[in-house]
């Protein structure tokens, strides 16, 4: 029961940050009602595929953790999506997955020393 209430806890913490993330993105690029629950469909689909992958230790940390949405790249988001538009959040936002994924071995190799 005790790990069943640590869960509950954990997904509804998580939730709430995949939930309004993109609400909060999406209303100040002034999206459409249909627009942002797309985006935020896509949010709760990519937070489970990134759980999933986390499990796994040859990608991930191998700990059952539930990943969620960040509010730290709000406001730069909603930067870029206003001066440089749409296309360009998208375009800056695979390239920095991209980034993400080329520099996580040299801190994996590092994550010993901390």
């Amino acid at each position: 029961m005790k790990r069943f209430l640590l869960s509950l806890q954990h997904l509804l913490a998580m939730y709430a940050g995949a939930i309004l993330v993109p609400i909060i993105v999406g209303s100040s690029l002034k999206f459409t009602p249909e627009q942002i629950a797309f985006l935020v469909t896509v949010d709760i689909f990519m937070c489970g595929v990134a759980t999933f992958l986390q499990v796994y230790r040859g990608i991930g940390i191998g700990l059952p953790v539930v990943l969620g949405c960040t509010f730290t790249a709000v406001a730069p988001m909603i930067m870029i999506g206003q001066s440089k538009g749409v296309d360009v959040l998208y375009g800056s936002l695979f390239v920095s997955g991209l980034l993400v994924i080329l520099i996580a071995p040299f801190f994996a190799y590092h994550v010993r020393f901390f």
